[in-house]
């Protein structure tokens, strides 16, 4: 192509027009062409951004741009491919106000009123003393109030209550009575199960009406809201389960790091003989007394100073329904006295929780998240009987196999040659006791075997094997003798049990170094019995365990050992071990999930009116699983459950793995959901890019929007080439990493994938990889006297993330909530955590980013009149249940709701604009089950039939059958009365929370200190900033300073635009604009034709 400035000098005249239509063709061309930022990142169109950040538009400086490329240089990516695609533009639904942060704070508020006012409201009122100990014995519910006879009502008349109930949970699932108290009476319901007037204990608890709004408050109330009748509807209800415990979590709870000194702390402080020794302990762990463990118990003591007896909840797991009637009165003033306690501990967390959580977004996320559902059918009761059917197969074919070798094996006991020569079968127990025979009656006769022997002159080994004489045989692939009988072996070299090691393997001395060097953890034998101890020849080492080397490896038929099979450093002679160890991880899923999932409650419409239609007879056709969950049962506020929220994808080779997919929508609904692509690691890396004010300005940031696996440019490929090891393997290095991880854990992580190598090379590769990720580090004295990072791809979000950790109350960037008082900088003393508070930032930060998505979804649900409820979310995947007919109106909703939570993360670290590329769900899945992907044909051993694929639907794709969403024609006055409330809201401006943290006072040199690689020129920024505090003069990067690609923008050479005459230029030809704006940065070029046509038409083009 001819040069630029050349083409323009030849052709000007020949295709010169008017100034004016060269202006008009300028913003018709930029229009139609995506918006790129200067390091190659596509940002949303600018009538896009416009309709989201409306008139704000900050642009990062040239002295912090020339920064981001340098450092992207250093790191290979300057550049580089980025993927361009077609701009999207539809019409966005216009902001509730002048900003984001004006649009969430009015629908936060609409979607957490009248509940927030209600709560404070109760927490503000006392309760009423319980009843004495002469309750009512009837079934239902019976309202006791002051002054008045006790009166049986359908359910609780007040709107604001607390709640619990008991359940017989041996016996049933279901409760058997309940309490609850409002401000203005108490309420008891007992089962008509219990009083003999029902066969049946599938009896649920009407609580408030669905439409009314109710506060019902409960500690861990998700499992009294199990019990609950009205949760049972499809269209769900209005109430919110406000959870004691969870508010505890988010203002009290500790990490699971200081959970066992805790542990240890309490137990000394119940022993006076040890306060010396506590005091001490207490004086480095400040933190102690500002948190407790969860339960009801320990959170009274600590907010109340309370001490809760809770020695009759024994009961209810000894007692039968007969003896429940008779200690009737006992029972509930127990379940009361739990009610009372609860309001206490109410009173004192709801007020902290909503001065550690101010925004009313995180109320909402919080009463969402606690009202999730999950549909079922009859597939669910036939899960269950396949998956066990399978189960008890492939457990009686390893059985068999074990019970064959082990026949084969006892087959030696008259040859102690062979057996005591085997480094297997040695290490049985071959002792065979006399057999005790009993003198025959009758002269002549031979003396008989006693009766009542096990197995006489069976060897020990053999006979322990057998429960009784009479029963069959007892062994698993999970015993401690599967491995002798399957022969195994750990690098060729036998295993070996010791009760103090675990299962170990022997060397000859002469092989010990090799497998030192390999970091294998020696055993010390002195202490052993003599074939260990008096072994001259021998070296004896632990197989290694993923919990470290000191950790026992007690079963290596684990799911954990599967891959060191597969490498051939687990191996046995024997081909139908490695069947068993199939067999064995068919079985692991369902082994470990089993109980779990056979402790569901689901609630069919026989128990209950559940708003679909079901065939008569059939009454399985739909039913509910409320999961029992805990909206926020980490400190990072994370929602947990201990099934649902950890299912994993449906794998060929695991029976039960489909349970995902059981969950299924009902005729005339669908699933519609979406995964946050990589969103922590964005949020991590967007504290990063603020720092230069542009979206890619750090490598890490520039990797996670446009990285290509296809290239190798992504963060997982990077680390994964450095390491040499899969792709997947590194996403665990950098999410360990980004969490606060260091060296150490990259080194286990390291040997924990490929055991073979030394702990010095391993240690040498993990640091290599820090190196060029986080950086080195030094102390500076200039930069706030602290560590910084320096050199790496992710330095200058490292060192954000820690000065964000370091602040006395850290706060989450976007909605402001605190970290809890265990990890605030004044009560920890020497005990740091820093990892803990780094994870805590960026785990938290996502949960409200979730907080903002469902309380934008419930916003345009409740709008546009869409007819879907939020079935479930897991930490970064949301599902919703939709009706059919509005599936993709729900769909792009949740576009939308996606659209304006990154727009409010951009905006308030300072970047107004967000990068097409995470803007929107690369796909929203729509579908008739819950599973992952919508292909996954969700086969398994107990599941062989396929599961036909869903819809996965781009957002272009979306736009094509919903262009927009539109007020339903017949919104009711109702409808426009709310909206026009919701947009009166009042709104005080505040201050981001980043710009409350502050920046560096020399933020160019202290950004340049971090992106350098070369520590001479880290002590230079140091010295410029000591002399800059003296003449506050300082030049960001000199001139001569600047590489190539740099200097190209500041002189002639290379731009060709900077040598036209600076005159007043003709017209410029459409082929010459064309060619001026496909220079990389034409609007910054001096002497610009383009630029001088817009300034004289007065016109601004767009970037």
């Amino acid at each position: 192509m001819m040069p630029c400035r050349a083409y323009i000098r030849l052709n000007w005249r020949a295709y010169s027009t008017s100034r004016s239509s060269c202006a008009k063709r300028i913003n018709q061309e930029l229009k139609s062409r995506p918006n790129v930022n200067p390091v190659g990142i596509q940002q949303l169109d600018e009538s896009m951004r416009k309709a989201v950040f409306g008139v704000s538009n900050r642009k990062p400086s040239e002295g912090l741009l020339h920064l981001a490329e340098r450092h992207l240089f250093t790191h290979g990516l300057l550049g580089k491919k980025t993927s361009i695609s077609e701009p999207v533009t539809f019409p966005v639904p216009k902001l509730l106000g002048k900003s984001l942060d004006e649009h969430f704070y009015k629908i936060g508020t609409d979607s957490s009123e009248p509940y927030r006012t209600k709560a404070l409201k109760f927490a503000n009122v006392n309760v009423p003393e319980p009843p004495s100990s002469d309750w009512v014995h009837q079934s239902g519910w019976t309202r006791y109030e002051r002054g008045k006879a006790p009166q049986s009502v359908p359910m609780p008349l007040e709107d604001q209550l607390v709640f619990d109930v008991e359940v017989l949970y041996k016996h049933s699932d279901y409760a058997v009575m309940a309490t609850a108290v409002s401000p203005n009476a108490w309420y008891a319901w007992i089962s008509p199960w219990i009083l003999g007037e029902s066969d049946k204990p599938e009896h649920l608890i009407p609580v408030a009406d669905p439409k009314s709004q109710a506060i019902i408050v409960g500690h861990n109330v998700g499992y009294d809201r199990k019990r609950v009748k009205e949760e049972y509807h499809i269209d769900g209800t209005t109430n919110f389960y406000l959870d004691t415990m969870s508010l505890h979590i988010a203002v009290n709870g500790m990490c699971s790091q200081q959970r066992p000194k805790w542990m240890k702390m309490n137990k000394l402080r119940k022993k006076e003989q040890e306060s010396e020794e506590f005091s001490d302990d207490l004086e480095e762990n400040p933190w102690f007394v500002h948190s407790s463990l969860n339960s009801l118990a320990d959170v009274a003591r600590l907010h109340c100073g309370i001490e809760v007896d809770k020695s009759a909840r024994d009961l209810f797991g000894e007692l039968d329904r007969h003896q429940v009637r008779e200690q009737l009165d006992e029972l509930l003033t127990y379940c009361a006295n739990d009610v009372v306690v609860t309001h206490k501990v109410y009173q004192k967390v709801l007020p902290s929780f909503l001065n550690v959580c101010p925004h009313p977004v995180s109320f909402a996320g919080f009463r969402h998240i606690s009202n999730l559902f999950l549909p079922i059918n009859q597939q669910w009761e036939r899960y269950l009987k396949s998956a066990e059917r399978c189960y008890e197969e492939a457990t009686e074919i390893i059985r068999t196999r074990l019970v064959q070798l082990a026949e084969e094996a006892v087959k030696l006991k008259d040859q102690p040659e062979v057996f005591q020569n085997d480094p297997w079968l040695s290490q049985l127990d071959w002792t065979i006791k006399p057999i005790r025979m009993v003198k025959s009656k009758k002269k002549g006769e031979p003396d008989r075997p006693a009766a009542r022997q096990k197995l006489p002159g069976m060897p020990e080994w053999y006979k322990s094997l057998f429960p009784t004489a009479n029963s069959d045989m007892k062994i698993s692939i999970r015993g401690r003798i599967a491995p002798i009988l399957l022969r195994l072996q750990w690098d060729g070299n036998p295993l070996l049990w010791t009760d103090t090691y675990g299962w170990i393997f022997r060397v000859h001395v002469d092989n010990a170094t090799k497998y030192q060097k390999l970091n294998y953890s020696r055993c010390d034998m002195n202490d052993q019995d003599l074939r260990f101890k008096d072994d001259k020849y021998g070296a004896y080492f632990r197989v290694p365990h993923k919990d470290g080397p000191s950790a026992r490896c007690t079963n290596p038929m684990a799911k954990t050992y599967v891959h060191y099979f597969d490498q051939g450093v687990l191996y046995s002679e024997y081909d139908y071990a490695k069947q068993a160890i199939a067999l064995n991880v068919q079985l692991s899923y369902w082994i470990a999930a089993r109980d779990r999932i056979n402790n569901q409650m689901p609630v069919y419409s026989d128990v209950a009116n559940m708003g679909v239609p079901v065939s008569s007879g059939n009454p399985k056709e739909f039913g509910i699983i409320v999961p029992r969950t805990i909206p926020m049962g980490t400190i990072t506020r994370r929602a947990v459950e201990d099934t649902w929220m950890t299912a994993s994808n449906a794998k060929k080779n695991r029976i039960g793995s489909e349970l995902k997919a059981m969950i299924q929508a009902p005729p005339g609904y669908a699933f519609v959901g979406a995964d946050v692509d990589s969103e922590e690691l964005w949020i991590a890396s967007l504290i990063g890019d603020s720092q230069f004010g542009i979206h890619g300005g750090t490598a890490i940031g520039w990797m996670t929007l446009e990285g290509s696996k296809k290239e190798g440019s992504d963060m997982h490929s990077k680390t994964a080439s450095i390491l040499n090891i899969s792709r997947n393997e590194a996403k665990i290095f950098n999410y360990g990493r980004i969490y606060g991880a260091g060296l150490k854990f990259a080194v286990t992580l390291l040997r924990q994938f490929n055991p073979l190598v030394s702990n010095e090379d391993a240690t040498a590769t993990a640091t290599k990889l820090y190196e060029a990720t986080k950086g080195k580090r030094k102390k500076s004295s200039v930069f706030g006297g602290k560590q910084v990072w320096y050199g790496g791809s992710e330095s200058v979000v490292f060192n954000r993330l820690e000065e964000m950790a370091e602040h006395d109350t850290p706060r989450t960037p976007v909605l402001g909530a605190s970290i809890t008082e265990a990890l605030m900088k004044g009560n920890l003393g020497p005990s740091y955590f820093l990892p803990s508070r780094i994870n805590w930032s960026i785990q938290s930060s996502g949960v409200d980013y979730l907080h903002l998505l469902t309380t934008s979804m419930d916003y345009l649900i409740k709008r546009y009149g869409l007819r879907a409820r939020l079935s479930i979310t897991v930490h970064d995947e949301i599902r919703y249940l939709a009706k059919e007919e509005d599936k993709y109106k729900v769909a792009l909703a949740l576009q939308i709701s996606n659209l304006w939570t990154r727009a409010m993360f951009c905006q308030q670290v300072g970047i107004d604009n967000v990068p097409q590329s995470c803007a929107f769900f690369s796909l929203v899945d729509i579908d008739r089950v819950m599973r992952k992907e919508v292909d996954l044909d969700c086969v398994t051993p107990s599941h062989p039939e396929a599961i036909p694929p869903g819809e996965s639907i781009t957002i272009q794709q979306l736009l094509e059958k919903v262009p927009q969403l539109k007020e339903p024609e017949d919104t009711t006055a109702e409808t426009k009365a709310w909206l026009q409330k919701v947009e009166e809201t009042k709104y005080c401006p505040r201050t981001p929370v980043v710009s409350s943290l502050g920046n560096s006072d020399h933020l160019p040199q202290y950004l340049q200190a971090q992106v350098t690689t070369d520590s001479k020129e880290f002590r230079k920024m140091e010295r410029s900033v000591k002399k800059t505090r003296k003449d506050q003069s300082f030049d960001i990067m000199g001139t001569a300073e600047m590489p190539i690609w740099q200097r190209s923008r500041t002189s002639e050479h290379g731009n060709p635009l900077m040598t036209i005459s600076k005159q007043r230029r003709p017209t410029v030809t459409d082929i010459e604009i064309h060619e001026i704006l496909n220079q990389p940065d034409w609007y910054k070029m001096k002497d610009n034709p383009v630029i001088d046509i817009m300034s004289d038409t007065q016109r601004r083009p767009v970037r």
